[in-house]
């Protein structure tokens, strides 16, 4: 009886051990023919796939895509094969975020949403913010900060920048990117506004000082040839006139008493002539 038994075990045992080879085999026979089907028809589709988050692992294991959710909502992230993350466009309480990293992982440029609208800015390599467009106004920083316009040619014909010394500077150039005005800061001097010929060459400049204005004109060689500035402590107005050499010929100006004189002067600028009115004379 005991013999009976313990044959129909082993038998029941194998028949188990049966259908499970045979269903080991019949999956591996459908996984092999499902992945010849998409080899020949093509990837699979999935019409809606629901997740907390996705991974894309590069050649180090590291993750080199990566898509989740944050509290504020969706969140899409780039790294390089290194873990440095160099893109990242979120959902913030204000709206939308986009940042850029640089392969030292430093913030570079930034476009995000605030509540009084968008907003642009760009960093230098050491994390320094050098321009900011937010709201309609452009801000630019640092020592080098400039603005340019320029035609279909490629030209600049308008800069708005900052000198080494941090003084503003704007300029206007022809098609050719010639500079043919230029408003700028002359050191212990004022401001100014200087005209240039085609060639570049300085024909005009009007400056401001401590004394007053001052109007220089020149002639092709770059020699002042006319003069126009206040005189001194008594404020009245002077100007002058050069010959070819720069020395001085004719002066008028206005004296203490407040009034006229005419001084004429040789080539050299030597024997001066005054004219000026006769005191008590009245015509």
């Amino acid at each position: 009886m005991n013999q009976r038994l313990e044959r129909l075990e082993k038998e029941l045992l194998s028949l188990r051990k049966s259908t499970r080879r045979w269903r080991v085999a019949s999956c591996t026979l459908l996984l092999g023919v499902g992945l010849l089907a998409a080899d020949v028809i093509g990837p699979t589709v999935i019409d809606h796939l629901i997740v907390n988050r996705i991974d894309v692992v590069g050649d180090k294991g590291t993750p080199v895509v990566s898509i989740a959710k944050t509290d504020d909502g969706g969140r899409l992230d780039l790294y390089n094969q290194s873990g440095i993350n160099l893109l990242r466009v979120s959902s913030t309480p204000s709206g939308g975020d986009v940042a850029i990293w640089d392969e030292k992982g430093t913030n570079v440029a930034g476009l995000w949403s605030a509540e009084n609208g968008g907003t642009f800015s760009l960093w230098n390599a050491a994390g320094e913010e050098l321009s900011q467009f937010a709201s309609g106004a452009l801000t630019l920083s640092g020592p080098s900060a400039s603005l340019h316009i320029q035609n279909k040619q490629g030209d600049p014909i308008a800069v708005v920048a900052s000198d080494p010394q941090g003084h503003g500077r704007f300029q206007i150039a022809d098609a050719s990117g010639n500079v043919v005005s230029e408003m700028l800061m002359l050191p212990e001097v004022g401001g100014a506004l200087v005209v240039n010929s085609n060639a570049g060459k300085k024909m005009a400049i009007l400056a401001a000082t401590d004394e007053g204005g001052r109007l220089n004109l020149m002639n092709a060689r770059s020699v002042p040839v006319f003069i126009a500035s206040p005189t001194g402590d008594s404020g009245g107005g002077a100007m002058t006139i050069t010959n070819q050499r720069g020395v001085p010929v004719v002066i008028m100006k206005s004296d203490e008493e407040h009034r006229g004189i005419i001084e004429i002067l040789d080539a050299d600028g030597n024997g001066v002539r005054r004219i000026r009115p006769l005191r008590g004379y009245s015509p």
